[in-house]
């Protein structure tokens, strides 16, 4: 590719322009676009199917489905509708999204203010969002969006009345860190799940709720509950008098979660225009539903992936935002993908794997850990850039005229090199970083995700591979607590045992069908963490663990303390 043959593309139809938001797509750096009208007719099929699938989603159909009805949730999907200006599927649209965001904004505005107090009449002082997935990049995503990754400690009239916490890993460690940070009398958890049996949501959420008992603190007026009407957990919070109980559709999957009631709570603890959030989603859905591919932003984007994937087997997406404030935006993009492209079977049931990977950061920083491959390595890959046209602050830098200037000659520098060395890249570029122009970013790329989708015949939607995680991670607890409930009762004085997994799992009385390595990595850990407080309860200061490695294998000794 040229130099001459992209400024040609960039003269003659390769950059789209909205003017009403000052969005702009760049394609000129994407040489396999040249005719457009070929691709017109080679993708008429797949426009039309792309289209036929968002008036199917908006009109409430079951599109989550498939014909491994094992692995299906047969179920319509409604992000699209709260945020659609019309009310197409019966409670659902933007009015309705904007009436429930003033309900949140005005009970969450209570807390901040200290019109609604703890139970010592306290005003809370830490509010803690607890999610997992959707539930937790999507709110980690805006509030950095709009505050920085250092959104605690801004000052003065810029200081947010409560500290926010993120948690959605099962790590006690990093609990412990957050639990020592806080005054459990003036702090709110706020769980989000659908039905409350998410394991790790779950886990923290009992654990957070065991500290409180422990300090004689009431469990309901410290958690909120976000989750759909009827649920357990929604049985479970009214029976404790939870401080609020905010509902989502059971159509809204995690990862499209992000206008609903689990975008809305977050973002009115960090007072954030959520209001605005959804216009910017109404906006560019209106703009993705054009069937003019030329007109059709979403479309353009698609089609060019669509092309990359297929005919030069460039699978990996590195996108790269030129804000910080966009540091986790790669992140959720990571999952809306990856999540909802990464399929083993299409929507009929034939084998036919598909994915779409996807890395990335803020540029220019991270860039640093993998351009040099990008630029000079296997041919694996396309560049998606993301920058701002306005900034509200600059300084100045002698050698680029100022510190804004600087940026743009890094993304600008950044294009040229992937020009030279022949690499494909695209540029959006929003007008500046506001509630309204996130929220076109994210309904962008989530309708990106639904076109290829359609291209690719899979079920955008579901998620089987994580479900598949989720009941091994349940077996393995059970294979956990087996061990150490026989240990428990065999233990007694003078008991002792030696081996290896394999034997354990013998001598254990544990099913034959149990993976060795379930077996071999509880033992590492009762090695490891069996007088931990908390850990192994049963068998802490009763038993002593030794651990060997001989012959490609751990071997075993423990012996009652008894």
């Amino acid at each position: 590719m040229t130099k001459g043959e992209t400024e040609s593309r960039y003269l003659n139809g390769h950059v789209f322009h909205d003017a009403k938001s000052n969005f702009t797509l760049n394609l000129a750096g994407f040489e396999l676009l040249d005719d457009i009208n070929k691709i017109k007719k080679t993708h008429e099929y797949s426009v039309k199917k792309a289209i036929a699938k968002v008036v199917e989603i908006e009109s409430g159909a079951i599109v989550n489905t498939t014909a491994n009805k094992e692995e299906t949730e047969d179920r319509a999907v409604d992000h699209y509708n709260l945020r659609h200006p019309q009310e197409l599927v019966k409670g659902k649209s933007l009015d309705h999204s904007l009436k429930q965001w003033n309900e949140v904004n005005t009970f969450v505005s209570k807390i901040l203010d200290g019109t609604t107090l703890n139970e010592d009449k306290q005003k809370y002082q830490d509010v803690i969002f607890n999610g997992i997935g959707g539930s937790f990049l999507g709110p980690l995503m805006l509030v950095i969006a709009a505050h920085g990754d250092n959104y605690n400690l801004k000052k003065g009239d810029k200081k947010l009345p409560l500290n926010l916490h993120f948690f959605s890993n099962t790590d006690p460690d990093s609990f412990k860190v957050l639990a020592d940070k806080l005054d459990l009398k003036t702090s709110i958890m706020v769980n989000i799940s659908k039905s409350g049996g998410t394991q790790e949501t779950k886990g923290n959420m009992d654990t957070f709720n065991a500290l409180l008992s422990k300090q004689g603190i009431e469990m309901g007026p410290h958690n909120i509950a976000v989750t759909t009407s009827g649920s357990g957990f929604d049985k479970f919070a009214k029976e404790n008098k939870f401080l609020n109980i905010i509902y989502m559709f059971n159509e809204t999957g995690g990862r499209t979660s992000i206008a609903s009631a689990v975008g809305m709570v977050p973002a009115a603890f960090a007072k954030l225009s959520f209001d605005e959030f959804l216009k910017g989603q109404s906006y560019m859905d209106e703009l993705t539903r054009k069937d003019d591919l030329t007109q059709n932003p979403a479309l353009l984007i698609s089609i060019a992936i669509d092309i990359l994937t297929k005919r030069h087997g460039r699978k990996n997406m590195i996108v790269l935002g030129y804000s910080d404030f966009l540091k986790e935006f790669a992140h959720y993009l990571q999952q809306l993908y990856m999540e909802s492209l990464g399929k083993e079977y299409d929507i009929d049931g034939v084998p036919n794997p598909e994915g779409q990977t996807v890395f990335g950061g803020v540029g220019t920083g991270e860039q640093h850990a993998f351009m040099q491959q990008v630029q000079k390595g296997i041919p694996d890959c396309f560049v998606r850039f993301i920058h701002f046209l306005k900034r509200d602050h600059d300084y100045d830098i002698k050698e680029a005229g100022s510190m804004g200037r600087q940026l743009l000659a890094f993304v600008k520098g950044t294009e040229d090199a992937l020009l030279q060395n022949g690499k494909p890249y695209m540029t959006c570029t929003f007008e500046t970083c506001n509630m309204f122009n996130i929220g076109m970013m994210v309904a962008l790329e989530e309708r990106i995700v639904t076109f290829l989708g359609a291209f690719r015949n899979i079920n955008a939607y579901d998620q089987p591979g994580v479900q598949d995680g989720k009941k091994a991670a349940t077996n393995m607890n059970k294979v956990s607590l087996n061990i150490e409930n026989f240990i428990a009762q065999k233990g007694s004085k003078g008991w002792q045992w030696k081996g290896d997994a394999a034997q354990a799992r013998k001598d254990f009385e544990l099913e034959e069908s149990t993976p060795i390595w379930f077996v071999d990595a509880v033992l590492s850990d009762l090695f490891a963490n069996v007088n931990v407080d908390n850990s192994y309860a049963k068998l802490k200061g009763k038993i002593q663990i030794e651990r060997s490695f001989d012959n490609s294998r751990f071997i075993y000794s423990i012996q009652s303390s008894l």
